[in-house]
């Protein structure tokens, strides 16, 4: 490892221990869930782990660094439905290599929203209401609406050293919950690089400075900083490519009860994935995402990709997701 990398990597620890003194005494616990997803079926069928190894246009939302890659425009189309149509989620987003140099531009748009929300008031009429179960209250529907998160990112990944490269996506946030809308900004920042020949690492903290939410209503929550790191490890062997990748989420946001590990303020979810592939034209993936089982697919026909992953879920229903990308 070079000095300047060993320099870069001091001054990326640091903007986390600056990002989390600065936004931990006004950021709202789970008030970024809406950005945990994922926007790949690629992913999604190797547990989400997909930190270290991204190289395509889903690298915005990922790992911005994995732009450094990416040697030709690329187009990728995803739909999901999320927990048996409960919400519906779709991404959009395309790679813009920089001529001459190990470096690309990255932009891509996600929505995630869905409806059948009902806005109700307590009544005393019970021939025109309902009975809600948990409280036994009578309620009127007074009308149904929907809701919707929109996420728009843009990004640079370039190398920065030889195997390192670094990158930074800027996003900007709407929500529509109801009558009410929320405006957002914020940045994350990424590193990749290879330790040995076969040996990949990647890390990105995002929402960085915390990105702060501003709703109609007057109130201002903030996103905690959080850290993501991933380890990846490949090797082909005569047609077959098999690829390994792991990925821990930390947070700072006291999750006692819904995190896999917590020690204090900090809790951590773990992700892991497998993928074997023959001729980059089949691929068949495992993995685990946070305890739940993952599985997808993928095939190559010229210039097009593509792969449909499995969610299954302890509590919910099931998720389904198919993406569509298209290599130029």
């Amino acid at each position: 490892m070079s000095i300047r990398t060993s320099h870069f990597i001091c001054i990326f620890i640091a903007l986390i221990a600056i990002s989390l003194m600065v936004s931990t005494a006004e950021a709202a616990k789970y008030s970024g869930e809406f950005l945990e997803l994922g926007v790949s079926a690629r992913s999604l069928g190797m547990g989400g782990a997909y930190t270290a190894i991204v190289e395509d246009a889903t690298a915005p939302f990922y790992n911005p660094a994995g732009l450094s890659s990416s040697k030709q425009k690329s187009l990728t189309f995803m739909h999901t439905e999320t927990f048996g149509s409960l919400i519906n989620h779709d991404f959009i987003g395309g790679t813009l290599p920089v001529k001459g140099k190990d470096a690309a531009l990255g932009l891509a748009l996600i929505r995630l929203g869905g409806g059948d929300i009902k806005i109700t008031q307590l009544s005393n009429n019970p021939d025109y209401a309902g009975i809600n179960p948990y409280d036994g209250n009578i309620y009127t529907v007074l009308k149904t609406t929907s809701h919707a998160d929109y996420t728009a990112l843009a990004s640079y990944g370039t190398k920065w050293k030889k195997e390192t490269a670094i990158g930074i996506t800027a996003k900007i946030i709407y929500r529509k919950l109801a009558d009410e809308n929320a405006f957002g900004m914020g940045f994350d920042l990424g590193l990749k690089t290879k330790l040995f020949k076969r040996i990949q690492v990647g890390a990105v903290l995002k929402d960085a400075s915390a990105t702060f939410l501003s709703y109609s209503t007057g109130t201002i929550e903030s996103i905690y900083p959080n850290l993501k790191l991933g380890l990846g490890y490949g090797f082909t062997k005569s047609r077959f490519t098999l690829l390994l990748s792991g990925d821990a989420s930390i947070k700072f946001e006291h999750r006692d009860k819904s995190a896999q590990l917590s020690l204090g303020g900090a809790s951590s979810d773990f992700m892991f994935g497998g993928e074997i592939k023959y001729k980059d034209i089949i691929a068949g993936r495992i993995g685990s995402y946070r305890g739940d089982f993952t599985a997808g697919a993928g095939i190559r026909l010229k210039k097009f990709v593509v792969d449909v992953a499995y969610l299954s879920n302890s509590y919910l229903d099931n998720t389904y997701r198919l993406n569509l990308t298209g290599i130029f």
